[in-house]
């Protein structure tokens, strides 16, 4: 599917909402958004740059030469000091106006006004920025882009994605497609355009083992229309009992490449890739997490989720986030039986949920832990008492089973979230929250933690990461490269 798209978070798509609407008499009204352009190149996947709006400019005063209705005049004079700001700063521009009256498409007028802008913005900036558009129409977003080379050529936007608490997809256009009789029963359960919603969203998932294979093979088949399989490991003989996509005869192969490979085979409406990498290793795996409009998390390791969970924040993405726990006990006659099996399905959004930092799934504990497991394996053998005063470290014992069963029940949760995200459904007891879901696969409970209320937190606390610049490398980390 080709098309650029944008990412707006939910506070600045209500206040541009707010403003766009809010004419005393009715009439059209203007802002100006600027954008912070990704555009990362993801082998085997079409050119598709996400805009993700950082700041919203009304447009009052002497801005607007005339108003009514149906058209608006606005004073190109003042663009000066924008198109300096937008080139400082290196932000891309857009214009957003109205539709009192509710059409949602592009009139000859806007045609005009958006070729001056632009003539007058790549006259000052240079021939290589584009110019995005945006109207809006009875509460719903359509959106295109003009390149400054050649401003009469435009090309409409795949989405407008709104994250606020939940992903509300504006897409383009509805209907063009023939519907597909593999989704014909998800659309009786959701509405239109539900698929065709999912279809225009770019997937990446983290992990392609129990969890991750599961998640990838769901959404396949739920009709996401482009999806990125990051992993690093190849498949083990123990892996064989909760994985889905793999046979006997893939064992020592890549994990990412096997399952891209499968679910290619399957023959449906998806283009996906793989990328044989760690996340928290790879500026590959990076520049693909930060194409995506979502990601799940489906690693079972502490650095790769903290580096999922600060993408959340610079790059404007969903992350699902999904785990395991359990304990292992031994009953009177010496036979192990499940003390304990839990999954989780954690939903950090930009500006809703706990990071996994406040969640406690990432800590500073585990991630000493497992920095010194990888340097010294041996330290696994230890017991936590042993760990705790020799070395140190908080961790250890047992790991967390891997029941097939238990595991697939926790991808499923974890799409079943990325529906509710796209059309919410959900009506959740009171003691739930949405952002941390618990599975008690042993006493058959759901419930959730309460995660830390940290207004300090480097993530997502009020001065915290949020459309924060990267200062020339990937997610501001030296480790994972500089920017080109």
């Amino acid at each position: 599917m080709n098309g650029h798209r944008i990412s707006i978070t939910g506070c600045l798509d209500n206040r541009l909402k707010d403003w766009l609407t809010g004419h005393p008499d009715g009439d059209e009204r203007g802002a100006l958004v600027l954008f912070r352009k990704m555009e990362r190149t993801v082998p085997g996947l079409p050119q598709s740059a996400r805009f993700l709006a950082v700041d919203v400019i009304e447009m009052d005063g002497d801005w607007v030469l005339g108003s009514s209705a149906v058209h608006l005049r606005i004073n190109l004079r003042k663009f000066q000091d924008i198109y300096f700001h937008c080139e400082q700063e290196g932000l891309e521009l857009g214009f957003a106006h109205s539709h009192p009256r509710g059409v949602l498409d592009f009139s000859t007028k806007d045609d005009q006004n958006e070729q001056s802008i632009l003539r007058g913005y790549a006259g000052c900036n240079g021939p290589e920025v584009s110019l995005v558009a945006m109207i809006l129409a009875d509460g719903q977003w359509r959106a295109r882009v003009r390149p400054g080379a050649a401003p009469q050529r435009v090309t409409d936007f795949r989405h407008v994605c709104v994250l606020g608490t939940d992903l509300a997809v504006h897409i383009s256009k509805t209907g063009d497609a023939a519907p597909s009789e593999v989704l014909r029963r998800q659309e009786a359960a959701f509405g239109e355009p539900f698929n065709e919603k999912l279809r225009s969203l770019r997937v990446a998932i983290v992990g392609g083992g129990g969890t991750g294979s599961s998640v990838a093979t769901l959404i396949a088949r739920a009709g996401v229309g482009e999806l990125i399989i990051i992993d690093g490991d190849l498949l083990e003989d123990s892996n064989l009992n909760r994985v889905r996509g793999y046979r006997r005869c893939d064992v020592g192969e890549s994990k990412a490449a096997t399952l891209a490979r499968y679910i290619r085979d399957l023959g449906l409406m998806v283009t996906v890739v793989a990328i044989e990498a760690y996340v928290n290793e790879s500026p590959e795996a990076i520049d693909a997490i930060s194409s995506a409009d979502l990601v799940f998390g489906c690693t079972d390791d502490v650095a790769g989720r903290e580096v999922l969970n600060q993408a959340v924040y610079y790059y404007c993405q969903g992350l699902i986030d999904c785990g395991l726990t359990g304990k292992i006990g031994l009953d009177r006659e010496r036979q192990p039986y499940l003390r304990d099996h839990r999954g989780r399905v954690s939903t950090v959004l930009p500006e809703f949920g706990g990071c996994l930092r406040c969640q406690d799934v990432v800590t500073e504990e585990k991630l000493s832990y497992e920095s010194a497991l990888k340097a010294r394996p041996k330290l696994a053998e230890l017991d936590p008492e042993t760990l705790r005063e020799e070395y140190y470290l908080v961790g250890g014992g047992e790991r967390a089973p891997g029941v097939g069963p238990f595991t697939s029940a926790t991808a499923d949760m974890a799409v079943a979230t990325l529906f509710d995200l796209v059309r919410p459904y959900r009506r959740l007891p009171s003691d739930i929250r949405r952002d941390n879901i618990w599975y008690d696969f042993v006493h058959m409970v759901i419930y959730s933690n309460m995660p830390k209320d940290n207004a300090d937190c480097f993530c997502c606390g009020p001065h915290g990461l949020l459309l924060a610049p990267e200062n020339g490398y990937r997610l501001s980390m030296p480790s994972l490269g500089k920017l080109c």
